[in-house]
């Protein structure tokens, strides 16, 4: 019990951290003379403000569940998460935004007050939150390229890279009919941009998802299904589970699909990273007997 206690302790404290530090960057976005976006139709700033304190409970307890599995040191749990957090759930969000709404989220301004946020909060985390379910060595990058030759690792890769789009695209052509006259009718600041625009931006956003998530499977100290429960679970919070708990301007239907695209999405393809850049067999029994 008093393990629970100062965990949510810790997590409360993560959580003001990075609602300060999101102010921060909303500070320094405008010393530095970007425009404010503007807020959905349909929104104010209060409840958005409310939104925000649920946002950050969250946004700090995904990171804190990560961190609990990540090897190293400070500065290295820091970066991989930092990185992490802030490549997935904010310039994912502005590439995204940026093709499919008429959203201020799309800008340089809410870059930088995200970049605040994860920077802040993942080094909150990492010092907070350090790893203790399995013992862990520090992180070795060599035993991570071993796992498998060089020309294995040129396929894996590119097949990690190639996942995403694919994925996007069969779960997107399944919820199409539940959302796809929103966009048509431009509602609620949505737009349909062009098939060149959705294929390219899905690309961009498939290597960033790798860069994003390497540094997490390099220090990951766990089993090939931990990596796919976690890192599926991070996923869907940052891509997108945060934002249509926020998004309450935009119809429900459309929230609740997009949702389980989201989520589905997330899992097929922290499964397809497990699976092509997890640890293989023998490593996960070894890593077992260690934390045995």
């Amino acid at each position: 019990m008093k393990e629970l206690f100062a965990s949510i302790a810790r997590l409360v404290l993560g959580a003001v951290i990075y609602y300060v530090a999101f102010i921060l960057g909303s500070v320094a976005a405008g010393l530095l003379g970007m425009q404010t976006p503007a807020l959905p139709a349909g929104t104010d700033a209060q409840t958005l403000g409310l939104y925000q304190l649920a946002v950050s409970l969250i946004f700090t307890g995904t990171l804190a569940v990560l961190a609990r599995r990540l090897a190293g040191g400070f500065l290295v749990r820091w970066g991989a998460l930092a990185l992490f957090s802030w490549v997935v759930y904010a310039l994912n969000t502005y590439l995204e935004a940026a093709i499919f709404t008429t959203y201020g989220a799309a800008s340089a301004y809410t870059l930088v007050m995200q970049a605040f946020g994860s920077v802040l909060c993942a080094a909150a985390v990492a010092w907070l939150f350090r790893p203790g379910e399995v013992k862990t060595g520090p992180p070795d990058f060599g035993d991570f390229v071993r796992r498998h030759r060089p020309g294995a690792w040129a396929w894996r890769l590119l097949a990690s890279w190639a996942a995403f789009p694919i994925i996007y695209l069969i779960f997107g052509w399944l919820v199409q009919p539940f959302i796809i006259d929103f966009y048509r009718e431009q509602m609620a600041g949505l737009v349909l941009p062009g098939w060149g625009e959705i294929l390219t931006a899905q690309a961009l956003r498939s290597l960033l998802f790798l860069i994003a998530c390497l540094p997490i499977l390099i220090l990951w100290r766990g089993s090939r299904r931990q990596s796919f429960i976690h890192l599926g679970s991070a996923l869907f919070v940052f891509v997108g589970g945060l934002y249509m708990l926020q998004g309450y301007w935009l119809p429900p239907q459309m929230r609740i699909a997009h949702g389980l695209e989201i989520l589905a999405d997330s899992f097929v393809y922290a499964g397809v990273l497990a699976l092509l850049l997890g640890e293989g067999r023998q490593t996960e029994e070894a890593t077992a007997a260690v934390g045995d």
